[in-house]
Parts: C-alpha cells; sequence; structure tokens
C-alpha cells in the first residue's frame, strides 16, 4: 500500500503507549487521539523502528466517553495522551490493561479495582520540559524525539508554569546563544526542569545547559542573574545544570546554585523530604501518601523485623517505617537521592543505613531481611537482584511497580516459592497509560 494514503478503520484497543490500535490489509497501526470502538478516518504515515503509524484525520462515529481535551496542546503534545477518554474510562482501560497482561501470562489477576487520584489536573510535583534547535520550549510530540511543542500552558504541573515557560523562553531568546540540536548534538539550552512541594508550596527551577566553551563558568553566570531575577516571583530556588551527555537524559552532570538553596521539601505524611533537582521522587504528592499508607497496610505489623528497602530513592518507604522496624537498610544505585535519603533521615530523626550502589552489586544478603521493598526503575528488576532475592527467603516481599507488564513477566519466577496475595492499582498518572501497582508476594510453607 503506498504511504499517505487514508482509510477507514475501528480502533480495536489502546496500547500501552497511549495510542490506540486498528488492523488493516494484515497490519497492526498505531494511531493517537482515539478511542475503543470508534470509526475514524486515518491517514498512513511511515512505519518507524517497525511499527506502523497513522495520524487521524476525522472521526466517524465518536466514543461515547469522548471530551473535550481541556489543554489546548492534548492533540499534539506527549504530556497528556488521554485528555480526549473521560476519567472513568481512563480508569476502566487500565483495570482491563492489567488484567489482560496477566491473563496473557497465564496468572490469575486478584485486581478488584484502582484507586482514583483525586485531580486529574495539576498533579505532578515535576516536569521536564526541552528546548529544540528552533529555540521552542516544551514537550516533545510522540513520534518525534527531537521535536518540540512549543508550550503556552501545561496542565501537568501548576497554574504558573505558563509564567515560567513564558519567562524562560523570551529570555533565552534575548541572550543570543544557541539552543539543543538533538541531532547534531550542538547548542546551549537543553532543557528546563520545574521540581514543586505541593504540601510545602515550595519551587525549584533548573535551567540545564551543555558546559560552555571558551568561557569561565564565573563569567557565563552573570548572565544568569537576569534570569534569577524575572523568576524571584515565581520561585525559592534557582539552580544552573550543566548536562554534557549527548543522549537525552535531563538530569545534569553539575548543579550551580544561582538563588536560595539547590533543594526544596515536600512532605508526605508528616514525614519531611529534601528533594534535590535530580533526586527520584513520587512524582505525585497527593497520590504518593495513598502509596505510602497502601504499601505500610500491605506490610503489616512490622515491629521487630529487618527490612530491606531496594532501589530505596530518597527514602520515601522507608522513614516511614523507621519508627517501628528493628532495623532498615536502604540501597540506590543514584549519589543525589542516597544525599538526600541520609539527609532526610536527619530531618525527620530516624536511624537508617543508607549506601549507595548498584542493587545488584551490593552484598546485602546478610543483613537476612524479614520484609524486601522493591521499588526498581521502569526496566523491572536486575537478573542477579531477581535470583539472590529469591534464594535469601524473606517472608514478604513488596513490589511496587510502575511498568506493571514486566512486573508480569518476573512473577513466575517468584511464585515457585511465593504466593501472590493481593494486588492493589493506584492512578498516579491520569490523562496517560501508566499506572502504579503494589504486589505482595508471601513466603510458601515450607
Amino acid at each position: 500500500m503506498p504511504p499517505q494514503k487514508i482509510i477507514s478503520a475501528i480502533i480495536d484497543h489502546l496500547h500501552s503507549d497511549g495510542s490506540g490500535v486498528f488492523y488493516h490489509e494484515g497490519k497492526s497501526y498505531r494511531i493517537y487521539n482515539t478511542i475503543p470502538q470508534e470509526e475514524i478516518m486515518a491517514k498512513i504515515e511511515r512505519k518507524y523502528k517497525g511499527i506502523w503509524r497513522a495520524t487521524l484525520q476525522k472521526i466517524l462515529c465518536a466514543s461515547v466517553d469522548r471530551i473535550e481535551p481541556t489543554c489546548p496542546h492534548a492533540s499534539i503534545c506527549g504530556g497528556c495522551k488521554w485528555q480526549h477518554i473521560s476519567y472513568a474510562r481512563q480508569l476502566e482501560e487500565k483495570q482491563q490493561a492489567i488484567k489482560n497482561t496477566f491473563n496473557n501470562q497465564g496468572l490469575i489477576c486478584p485486581l478488584s479495582h484502582i484507586l482514583a487520584c483525586p485531580s486529574v489536573f495539576y498533579y505532578r510535583n515535576r516536569m521536564d520540559y526541552s528546548f529544540d534547535y528552533k529555540g521552542n520550549l516544551g514537550l516533545k510530540q510522540p513520534g518525534y524525539w527531537w521535536s518540540v511543542i512549543s508550550l503556552n500552558s501545561c496542565y501537568l504541573l501548576s497554574k504558573d508554569t505558563e509564567k515560567i515557560l513564558m519567562s524562560v523562553r523570551k529570555w533565552t531568546h534575548q541572550t543570543g546563544l544557541h539552543f539543543w540540536d538533538a541531532k547534531k548534538h550542538t547548542g546551549f539550552f537543553r532543557s528546563l526542569i520545574i521540581r514543586e512541594g505541593k504540601n510545602t508550596h515550595e519551587r525549584l527551577v533548573m535551567l540545564v545547559t551543555t558546559r560552555p566553551e571558551n568561557v569561565s563558568l564565573s563569567s557565563v553566570r552573570v548572565i544568569f542573574e537576569e534570569l534569577k531575577q524575572i523568576l524571584k516571583p515565581y520561585t525559592h530556588s534557582f539552580v544552573w545544570g550543566i548536562n554534557e551527555k549527548q543522549n537525552e537524559t535531563s538530569n545534569p552532570d553539575e548543579i550551580i546554585p544561582i538563588n536560595g538553596n539547590p533543594w526544596i521539601e515536600e512532605k508526605i505524611n508528616n514525614i519531611r523530604y529534601r528533594i534535590y533537582p535530580n533526586s527520584f521522587f513520587q512524582t505525585n504528592s497527593l497520590m504518593a501518601e495513598k502509596l505510602q499508607q497502601t504499601v505500610i497496610d500491605a506490610c503489616g505489623d512490622i515491629s521487630g523485623k529487618t527490612i530491606l528497602d531496594l532501589y530505596c530513592g530518597a527514602g520515601f518507604f522507608s522513614l516511614a517505617f523507621s519508627k517501628k522496624a528493628k532495623k532498615i537498610i536502604g540501597i540506590e544505585i543514584d549519589d543525589f537521592s542516597i544525599k538526600s535519603a541520609r539527609e532526610n533521615a536527619k530531618l525527620n530523626h530516624c536511624k537508617i543505613d543508607f549506601f549507595s550502589g548498584a542493587v545488584e552489586n551490593f552484598d546485602w544478603q546478610t543483613y537476612k531481611p524479614d520484609l524486601v521493598i522493591l521499588d526498581p526503575p521502569r526496566a523491572g528488576l536486575h537478573p542477579h537482584v531477581l535470583k539472590t532475592i529469591i534464594q535469601t527467603l524473606p517472608q514478604t516481599i513488596i513490589y511496587i511497580s510502575c511498568n506493571y507488564r514486566r512486573l508480569v513477566e518476573e512473577l513466575p519466577a517468584f511464585l515457585n516459592t511465593y504466593k501472590l496475595t493481593s494486588l492493589i492499582a493506584l492512578d498516579l498518572f491520569p490523562q496517560t497509560p501508566h499506572v502504579e501497582i503494589v504486589a505482595k508476594l508471601e513466603l510458601k510453607s515450607l
């Protein structure tokens, strides 16, 4: 079939990337801004990395769950791929996707429902916005990693985001300095990271650039003084991040404070957390409270127990257990997060042993944990970690996953020795296909 052909189709289901899927002449196509069972007109675009893509031309028969997106950028921006779907339907789709994934693996899914987020907008406490070579500042368009949608509004972080984006965009253009070209790996301005304490009302802004050439950092810092004054009404902290990597990760290699502290604080369930620009922290503060309580409830009575918190981040779960457990050990590969975790322990008068290093390389078996908490990245557990946990035989494992498909792939390795006794889903990411899972595994009677 020649490219750019326009066809009619019916959406079969939603893919994990948020797009709708339809079939035509034996091929599977993905198309954004659609809902299952909708009849559409689609233009076949291209096959990219083995995936056939199409763009929506017209909706011939709309779903009853289709709504008008709140954000004017929703149809082209990669931040909120499901704004056109009612929130009730979003939850239904997520729940069904989880159950289908379990069924496809031949596993019983004990999930009954998803805990909904009270706020479907302005719920995130961190956003990473990118520059492109044209000077656009915003989020990337799905399928076009080098191209940025220049945003004048964003309903993910807070209402002040619009003012910050517009101020930074205007100032960077006035400097005459070049913007990052993701294909050529050239340019100065790379990204803008905003972090907020939703419960403390603190905000940190970090402008990330490449390392200046043929000029001292102190001389470049002078030009940041003007931006510092511009951002003062909206920020508690302003820092400069230098990113020398050629990939598209936004976390910098070096951080230089320009105004205020190089961190903010957030409070979750009366626990204070100090968060640095690079530290990992749950991105939805309101649902983080529910997530933390869900994990606490799943653990049950922890008095007298040794708890191992793998991929502990800034100590989010460790601190919640510190007053009752006998001993807590947290391990995290990211140095910034471990720095935060240790400071957080001091802030909250907690005694926790935090170690920096790759979980798969750390000899933690000697601690003989009664309970292991797992909160790995989207890629899941390192094979050595999975093997070692099963050999160590803790009584209880609590697995927190932001990628339930990876969790389901790993579950069979556990189920020879453990039984899955509960599964709870929490919607930390409204308007997206993502969802958080808390799985409880208990050792079978030997």
